[in-house]
């Protein structure tokens, strides 16, 4: 499972555009709340939803040596390959220099790695940076404005504290549709 290291990019979505969505001036919303609770919550949640990552990030997995060249990573809209590594015997990483040759498939939902040489031997540590072009996806960015706007009109019942309540599963899900990994076994 790829884990999160940092966001590197901005915020997707703008209170600005919460405001349109929930046609009231910007000034009229709480701006923190929205900022700081509404738009992290419902990225997350889209994240969560899709198997994608839908803001800008770097990430992190590990590879057994069972997959091969050409088996995808765990973080769909992976867009670069920042480095390799293989994990020695003791445990430690050792960053692969120079970088194995690859070649990053980027599907619609899914991103494959493959190494045209062959796959570098042995447990691989593999960091990369994925996030959603979100002007070749527009629906998602519909989704985000719709969540943000209803957990805005509700936040007296979404928003608890620093946390946002999942909001209810509905017809505006299949907006995430086109970037939603699809299960693994």
């Amino acid at each position: 499972m790829a884990r999160r290291i940092a966001y590197t990019g901005a915020a997707v979505i703008t209170v600005d555009e919460v405001a349109a969505q929930c046609r009231v001036e910007a000034g009229d919303l709480q701006a923190d709340l929205v900022e700081q609770v509404i738009i992290p919550g419902v990225t997350t949640q889209a994240e969560a939803k899709t198997g994608a990552a839908i803001r800008a990030a770097e990430y992190v997995e590990e590879w057994p040596e069972s997959y091969g060249s050409g088996h995808a990573l765990d973080v769909g809209q992976a867009t670069e390959v920042v480095s390799i590594g293989r994990v020695e015997s003791d445990g430690s990483v050792t960053d692969l220099q120079p970088l194995p040759a690859h070649r990053l498939q980027q599907g619609q939902r899914e991103s494959f790695l493959h190494f045209p040489q062959g796959r570098p031997a042995g447990r691989l540590v593999i960091r990369y940076k994925a996030g959603a072009d979100l002007d070749a996806y527009p629906g998602v960015k519909t989704w985000l404005l719709m969540a943000a706007a209803t957990a805005h009109e509700f936040r007296e019942t979404l928003v608890v504290g620093t946390i946002l309540a999942e909001l209810p599963s509905h017809y505006t899900d299949t907006l995430l549709a086109e970037i939603e990994v699809p299960p693994r076994f």
